[in-house]
């Protein structure tokens, strides 16, 4: 859900920047960034996926059809996942996909769209102004 959401932001970031800086087709970057944030996601996703199986030495594959109703095998049986550290290492499972997603989508966006230097700054810029411009879409005037 919140990658979903996450993608709808980022679309209308890049859409934004397209506008702003004239570079013409900006729907065909908007939908390149799109893809390239899922691609980079799931890429990502399966990557924890790998660290997990290693560390674990279990392999969860295709056949593991657990019961929904039955929340036994949910709970932490030991291993790499357990602990303060092993929530820490749940934490960083969860967000690196969606943040290599944004950046790789910031790099895309800042070398190849808008051809500038790969700073900080750049990779950033005008994300405030995306987030203002939605907040005011939301004011009526009367």
């Amino acid at each position: 859900m919140f990658g979903g959401i996450l993608t709808i932001l980022i679309a209308i970031w890049v859409f934004r920047s397209a506008q702003k800086a004239k570079t013409g087709n900006a729907l065909l970057w908007t939908a390149g960034s799109a893809i390239l944030f899922f691609v980079i996601q799931i890429v990502f996703y399966n990557l924890n996926i790998l660290i997990l199986d290693a560390f674990d030495g279990t392999d969860i594959g295709g056949e593991y059809d657990r019961d929904y109703t039955d929340i036994g095998d949910r709970k932490d049986s030991g291993g790499i996942q357990d602990g303060f550290m092993g929530t820490l290492l749940g934490i960083k499972f969860e967000l690196l996909p969606l943040f290599m997603a944004w950046l790789s989508v910031a790099f895309m966006r800042t070398k190849f769209m808008l051809k500038q230097d790969i700073t900080w700054g750049n990779l950033v810029d005008g994300i405030s102004d995306t987030f203002s411009s939605i907040k005011n879409s939301f004011k009526t005037s009367d």
